[in-house]
């Protein structure tokens, strides 16, 4: 199975308090099928816009196969734990666990993949931890994911206007 990722999430402190607010959006590519999904968290303080090379996680078994090659309407915890990074050269360890009863018990299926080369922007200060419901995306818009999804130029332009972090700061 290939598997290709499209993560943008960004997330702060409300002012004068210890209270996280994010948001997410993402697209997960499963053997060129597209799902996307949003949420209100992101897990970590920061910014990411993330675009992982498409990964070939194996053969899976069956029931992972099965469960993995149509996530529509199916709730996915993402974990995912990306170096630091800026324009390209990222690495990010994933995980894509989806849970499922089975006999009155909770079953997690997984997959885990690290994919490097990684394009886009990541200062995050905490690996981040999504959970959201999948929705398969239209054929059209999915077949746009299996190639590059971001321009050269347009990552270029997000790292630009990426806020600075707090080191950054300091030095303007």
């Amino acid at each position: 199975m290939k598997v290709k990722l499209l993560l943008f999430g960004s997330a702060v402190n409300i002012p004068e308090t210890t209270i996280g607010m994010g948001v997410s959006f993402l697209s997960v590519w499963m053997d060129h099928v597209g799902f996307t999904s949003a949420s209100n968290q992101m897990g970590a303080l920061g910014y990411i816009f993330l675009e992982t090379q498409e990964v070939d996680v194996g053969d899976l078994d069956d029931e992972r196969q099965q469960i993995f090659s149509n996530l529509h309407g199916r709730t996915v915890t993402f974990d995912i734990k990306p170096t630091l990074f800026v324009k390209d050269g990222g690495i990010a360890r994933i995980a894509m666990t989806a849970s499922m009863q089975s006999g009155g018990n909770t079953v997690d299926k997984k997959i885990e993949f690290v994919a490097e080369n990684c394009k886009g922007v990541s200062v995050t200060s905490n690996a981040l931890n999504i959970v959201c419901e999948m929705l398969q995306m239209d054929n059209t818009v999915a077949e746009l994911g299996a190639d590059q999804i971001v321009s050269d130029e347009d990552v270029a332009s997000i790292a630009d206007a990426a806020p600075p972090s707090d080191g950054d700061e300091a030095n303007a």
